[in-house]
């Protein structure tokens, strides 16, 4: 507790006179008390939120806070902070409270609220209360395409929205685990300078009709011009997000990735806004057995996936386009990743791209260790067991390498992450490995 009080010492030391910490507590908050301090704290998430200005922090205490009918979101953030003055929805130190919602969505970031910061959330959609054949002829499916899409089945964890004209940006997703939502795990759409970090995203999208993915970034809008990195997917996990039930289009199974990176040139859905130009960098990441690919961009430019591990993804029967790759893009990157299938799935593949960089990449099929399917290679790349720790078909999977894996000191020296997932620094040894982890 001292050094709680020393942590809130340094923020109102740091931060400017006006910003204020609010608390939240679902046991004994109460909606009458102004949040202020924690003996009159509020009692729902979305109290709090309504009463922010720029600068100030949300601590949530432990508790279960859930939607209030069975279409509301759980909390809208509507309030936007400012450059070096963002709102911040944060868990009270050593707290784990739990967002649980059967609505459209745990947490949504409405259009046009920009400055957040959401750190420290356990949210857990509804697949528990469903099941595979109900979902199978929901309302609005390709079994019952009468009625009104019915968000039991289709809510999701977090959701940054940028539609109507009103655009999101520079927005922090950082250190949550979001499991078990019928739609999508995390989702941004039409944004832009947005960073997706240390979160757990597992059993997503099993339900919806929409094609949802774990992570998944989706026509992006020009906030600038400004060179560099503007979003960054980095250091996260993404487990069994899979879709069973077909998408509403096409009636056929679709996404299920573990991270996808959509439409940034803006073609679909008769966009307008233009291709967008911003890079976006996705490193360290973990993604295994996912239904759809581990990690892949359509239509997307200017994206670097760097230092990632990919295993045993494509487990959906209808989709088997691999771990890793980028189809119809331009100036992609793809190097010093980890890519490993099971049966013959394809390993990755390269499909109308204009200067796709392929680079020392290491590929393995772990049911024929002889032979892959491997539609894009270059001579820095290895075909080799990388031998993993413990890469297990759960969450106490270990993808960091044993000493003798062939990925050390075997990446691009140029190129690489300059921490692993551990935040370690790379370069240990005479290259960086390939790879989530630095052995």
């Amino acid at each position: 507790m001292k050094h709680f009080f020393l942590i809130l010492g340094i923020i109102f030391n740091l931060s400017p006179v006006s910003a204020k910490n609010y608390y939240v507590n679902a046991f004994t908050g109460n909606k009458k008390y102004n949040g202020l301090s924690i003996t009159k704290a509020k009692s729902t998430i979305q109290e709090a939120a309504e009463l922010t200005k720029p600068g100030d922090t949300v601590f949530v205490m432990n508790g279960t806070y859930t939607n209030d009918c069975p279409s509301c979101n759980v909390t809208d953030i509507t309030r936007s902070g400012k450059k070096k003055r963002y709102i911040v929805y944060t868990n009270y130190p050593g707290h784990t409270p739990r967002i649980k919602f059967d609505g459209w969505a745990g947490i949504s970031i409405k259009s046009g609220t920009s400055y957040i910061k959401l750190i420290g959330f356990e949210i857990i959609g509804n697949n528990a209360q469903v099941d595979l054949k109900k979902a199978l002829n929901q309302p609005g499916g390709c079994k019952n395409k009468t009625g009104k899409y019915d968000p039991k089945y289709n809510g999701n964890g977090i959701s940054i929205e940028g539609r109507n004209g009103k655009h999101s940006h520079h927005i922090t997703i950082a250190k949550n685990t979001v499991h078990d939502c019928g739609g999508g795990g995390i989702g941004a759409i039409q944004a832009d300078y947005i960073t997706v970090e240390d979160n757990l995203v597992y059993n997503n999208s099993w339900y919806t009709v929409f094609g949802t993915s774990g992570i998944s970034f989706y026509q992006f809008w020009n906030y600038d011009k400004a060179k560099g990195y503007h979003n960054y997917i980095r250091r996260n996990r993404c487990f069994n997000n899979n879709s069973f039930v077909p998408w509403f289009k096409t009636c056929e199974i679709s996404d299920g990735n573990g991270i996808i990176i959509d439409d940034f040139r803006n073609w679909q859905k008769n966009s307008t806004l233009g291709r967008y130009t911003g890079q976006t960098l996705i490193e360290n990441n973990i993604c295994w057995y996912n239904g759809g690919t581990g990690i892949h961009t359509f239509q997307s430019d200017n994206v670097d996936i760097i230092n990632n591990t990919a295993y045993c993804n494509s487990q959906s029967s209808g989709l088997k386009a691999g771990q890793i790759l980028s189809g119809m893009g331009a100036n992609n990157r793809i190097i010093n990743n980890i890519l490993v299938s099971d049966a013959l799935v394809i390993l990755n593949s390269n499909y109308s791209n204009t200067n796709l960089v392929y680079e020392n990449n290491l590929h393995y099929n772990i049911t024929n260790p002889d032979k892959a399917v491997i539609s894009i290679t270059s001579p820095s790349c290895k075909y080799a067991n990388p031998l993993f720790v413990k890469p297990l078909r759960n969450l106490t999977a270990n993808f960091q390498l044993q000493s003798t894996s062939p990925a050390i000191d075997s990446g691009n020296g140029n190129t690489y992450s300059s921490s692993d997932y551990n935040n370690i620094k790379r370069n240990k040894g005479n290259k960086a490995d390939i790879g989530a982890y630095e052995y």
